[in-house]
């Protein structure tokens, strides 16, 4: 990066034109701040990758949620040496791990709530890029390097890994496979971890720890080390027989007290210990609360799962009896109050049905299939009763998708504009017949759904997709909270706006086409 540590940082920060007060206040704020050279802009990614590569910078941040951003893509394109923030909005963590295995100097979840993020935001860019400062650095003595490995929010550790690779070339020269040599025996793991002389460690370590000084933690490296860590340190070996001189994983450690704590460990070693491993830098990053929101989530998935069984049993089986018994009674006596008995029963079916739709469509969409939108739309046109509405598919897109909750969300959609973009009887022909119109965004980042009918309020726009909310008095109130959850299922962006000739329109963003398509 050609910069020392102190100096002024340079920033990229990539996600879209917008009108996003938090992504504002974060540009804002990066730009006022003294420790802030300069911020240069890229709303796409392909702008981001070739501003990163032909204009370089000492930091990059990504919003990975923002509409025609492949985060994933810019990452991989930076060098190594190129500190880079993922910035999310949502999810269950797994890409946020994901981005930090690729190489993601530091991951920030952004709040819905803007208060304290653009200064969350500035202090993650100036950490990130000192860190890597200093490990370029790191050969380098004197007291400015001793101030900042000391007082460095990170832990450092500083180790000797010479007589280790000693062992390690031994080993690598007699074994024809030094992976599958490292699973028949591994104590050899635990051998090579022992030769490891540390050098230092920053007074962050100590706190981070629960050791009283240094001396103590040194002493105590085997509470330190646990059995998933000497496990999970056979791939760093790997890559350092393989000749890499950064390796990133994730282990579980243990401070002094007992307490465990779940880990990314950046190994780094300078250019000029490439060959004897003499000085190599390990840089440790707490992930214990974002392990425990990932066992809650999964959790809440077990409970949702539980009551989606229920309801598909233990709900359905008796209301299957229930309308047989009035089937029944229909045929024996004739009463209209049956028929509102049988009107009631239709309703606990919707309900049930709209129920187990929220409790499974919720889940993050794992492996997307190539879906054409056209033959998905038409078949959900057949399968909901549109009376005289009209559909109009102006989209050969093929998108990366699950079939099953598309589809859903489309006979929502659908449903919502035929209940609510029309008046009188469905089964009278009329010229106010609502149409329905599915079609391309613009900009190739997404989809439509729109009508042209009466239009949902401004007011009611945010209020429409939560769960219970109908102005429909046969509605279940479930119908938009279904889009929404499959919406952000396969990691979308919804918006809601108003269509060209007053109806409501459901834009999709954020949306990955098939690459065949």
């Amino acid at each position: 990066m050609g910069s020392e540590v102190g100096d002024p940082v340079s920033v990229r920060y990539v996600g879209s034109g917008r009108a996003d007060d938090r992504t504002r206040q974060a540009v804002a704020a990066l730009e006022s701040a003294p420790s802030i050279r300069s911020v240069h802009r890229s709303t796409t990614t392909v702008d981001a990758i070739e501003q990163c590569v032909s204009a370089a910078v000492d930091c990059v941040v990504c919003e990975f949620d923002s509409p025609g951003v492949d985060g994933m893509a810019v990452l991989d394109a930076l060098d190594d040496a190129t500190p880079f923030v993922a910035v999310v909005d949502s999810g269950d963590g797994s890409r946020e791990l994901t981005a930090l295995e690729r190489g993601a100097a530091r991951t920030l979840r952004r709040p819905p709530d803007a208060t304290g993020w653009p200064a969350v935001l500035v202090s993650t860019v100036r950490d990130a890029v000192e860190q890597r400062r200093l490990v370029e650095s790191a050969g380098d003595a004197g007291k400015r390097y001793r101030s900042l490995f000391e007082n460095n929010p990170l832990i450092i550790w500083e180790e000797d890994y010479s007589a280790s690779k000693r062992r390690l070339d031994d080993i690598a020269a007699r074994v024809d496979d030094l992976e599958a040599h490292f699973e028949a025996n591994p104590e050899v793991v635990r051998e090579l971890m022992a030769d490891i002389d540390v050098v230092d460690v920053n007074e962050n370590a100590l706190a981070y720890y629960d050791a009283p000084s240094k001396a103590a933690l040194l002493s105590n490296l085997d509470q330190v080390f646990t059995d998933v860590a000497y496990e999970s340190a056979a791939g760093m070996w790997l890559a350092l027989a393989a000749g890499e001189t950064t390796y990133r994983w994730e282990t579980v450690g243990r401070t002094l007290s007992g307490e465990r704590k779940h880990e990314i460990i950046e190994l780094n070693v300078p250019a000029e210990y490439a060959d004897t491993l003499e000085r190599v830098y390990l840089t440790a990053m707490d992930i214990t609360e974002r392990k425990r929101q990932e066992r809650e989530l999964q959790r809440q998935r077990d409970r949702l799962d539980e009551f989606a069984s229920v309801a598909s049993h233990d709900l359905r089986n008796p209301l299957t009896v229930a309308e047989g018994h009035l089937d029944l009674a229909m045929e024996d006596c004739d009463n209209p109050r049956l028929a509102d008995v049988a009107q009631a029963h239709d309703r606990m079916r919707s309900l049930i049905d709209d129920l187990l739709a929220l409790a499974r469509d919720g889940r993050p969409v794992d492996d997307p299939a190539p879906v054409p939108l056209a033959a998905v739309v038409d078949a959900c046109w057949d399968t909901v009763e549109t009376g005289d509405a009209r559909l109009v598919v102006d989209t050969d897109r093929t998108v990366r998708a699950d079939e099953m909750r598309l589809k859903r969300l489309f006979e929502n959609l659908i449903r919502n504009a035929v209940e609510h973009g029309s008046t009188g009887p469905s089964s009278t022909a009329r010229a106010d017949a609502v149409t329905v119109t599915v079609g391309d965004l613009p900009d190739g980042c997404g989809f439509y759904v729109e009508d042209d009918g009466p239009g949902i309020p401004t007011a009611d726009r945010e209020s429409v997709v939560d769960a219970g909310y109908t102005t429909v008095e046969s509605g279940t109130g479930f119908g938009l909270a279904i889009v929404r959850q499959v919406a952000d299922a396969h990691g979308w962006e919804l918006a809601i706006t108003a269509g060209e000739d007053g109806g409501a329109r459901f834009e999709f963003t954020g949306v990955d086409a098939d690459p065949v398509s």
